[in-house]
């Protein structure tokens, strides 16, 4: 049993790059994260003229959040149940695993009152304070975290998509294919919600 076990797990790692196939994917998925958020950011400069950009951007946000917690989450739960290789890694710094819950609970805080807010439109300020609460606090958090992650995030996608450095990590198609589909899903998911967030603009003018 614990060979097939071991046979299963080295079949997975060369197919699919193993912990670090997996870490790539979440540093992919950050970049893909960072550059819609900073887009994001400058429509919250000029939220008064536009909030319809702001919703747009934001349901397009969601598939690839969706898809970094996916990928942290499955390290996770790899490394609690005592997988070897994503023991031997060991866990993140101390500081992010403390700050680690606090930034999943106010990333589904503020996508879940921002979704809410789109759909109860202006009826309902509890929607309005806990989104835009819960959305200081992540920044705050997030920034930290954006932070400490950001020269390793920068060196390992160029090993994963570049010929320097080490040898190309296995599954870089995969992990790219998982990429561009968060990103088409996102546009998609906004395009199809577009009549509501027009509307929800309408009403506010």
């Amino acid at each position: 049993m614990v060979r097939v076990e071991a046979d299963s797990t080295s079949t997975r790692t060369r197919r699919f790059g193993g912990i670090d196939g997996n870490e790539t994917l979440t540093n992919a998925a950050a970049v893909v994260l960072t550059l819609l958020l900073i887009a994001e950011g400058l429509t919250i400069l000029r939220i008064g003229g536009l909030k319809r950009e702001h919703m747009f951007i934001g349901m397009a946000l969601i598939p690839p959040v969706l898809l970094k917690l996916g990928s942290t989450g499955y390290r996770f739960a790899r490394y609690y149940l005592g997988t070897r290789s994503y023991r031997d890694k060991g866990p993140p710094q101390i500081l992010l695993r403390l700050l680690a819950p606090l930034l999943v609970l106010t990333t589904v805080l503020v996508f879940v009152t921002g979704v809410g807010l789109l759909i109860v439109g202006h009826k309902s300020s509890f929607w309005f304070t806990v989104h835009k609460t819960s959305f200081i606090v992540w920044a705050v958090v997030f920034g930290v975290h954006f932070l400490w992650h950001l020269p390793h995030m920068l060196v390992s996608l160029r090993d994963d998509w570049t010929r320097e450095g080490r040898e190309r990590i296995p599954g870089a198609g995969i992990r790219a294919l998982l990429v561009v589909a968060a990103i088409g899903g996102g546009v998609a998911l906004a395009i199809v919600v577009l009549p509501q967030i027009t509307g929800w603009h309408v009403g506010s003018g």
